[in-house]
């Protein structure tokens, strides 16, 4: 007979989950750097960057998570059902890419936090957050809440983007 799963996975970074009312737009990647899925992306004058660690973005710039869509992009999955390794799957410069603006998404692991609580991205590495740190050193997205926080299977988050930031 066989085992019973007793934990499952969010899944893969930049997936979008529980897609019952989700909303995902298409922008254009117009920084000179790819954009991983499941990564913020911040408007900008012609479509959407990644943050900048250098001159950082403030909350009202934010856009959504970058996802990803099958039918656009089968050749950025691992070959395997299980990847081991760096981050399968970017939204190449000047790609059109899919931002969730609203909805839920899985993103790479944030630090250990609570269901409904905040998510902060550092300004020092851009990495997201479930902690404020010094006075001036994070980013608080205030549209974002934690669903499901770190788990033991794929090491990513589940976040809930609750309302559009940009119209």
């Amino acid at each position: 007979m066989g085992k019973v799963l007793e934990t499952f996975g969010n899944g893969s970074p930049g997936a979008v989950s529980r897609s019952a009312d989700e909303i995902v737009i298409s922008v254009r990647n117009v920084s000179d750097t790819d954009i991983e899925f499941g990564k913020p992306v911040f408007l900008a004058s012609e479509g959407g960057v990644p943050f900048n660690t250098s001159e950082p973005q403030d909350a009202a710039a934010f856009l959504g998570f970058a996802v990803r869509v099958a039918d656009k992009t089968p050749e950025t999955y691992p070959t395997g059902q299980f990847h081991d390794g760096p981050q399968a799957g970017v939204w190449k410069a000047g790609d059109v890419m899919e931002v969730l603006v609203r909805g839920a998404v899985v993103v790479p692991t944030v630090t250990v936090g609570v269901k409904g609580g905040r998510v902060w991205i550092r300004k020092s590495d851009g990495r997201l957050t479930t902690t404020q740190g010094a006075e001036g050193s994070t980013v608080l997205l205030e549209n974002v809440r934690v669903n499901h926080p770190r788990d033991n299977g794929s090491g990513c988050a589940e976040l809930i983007v609750n309302k559009r930031n940009i119209i």
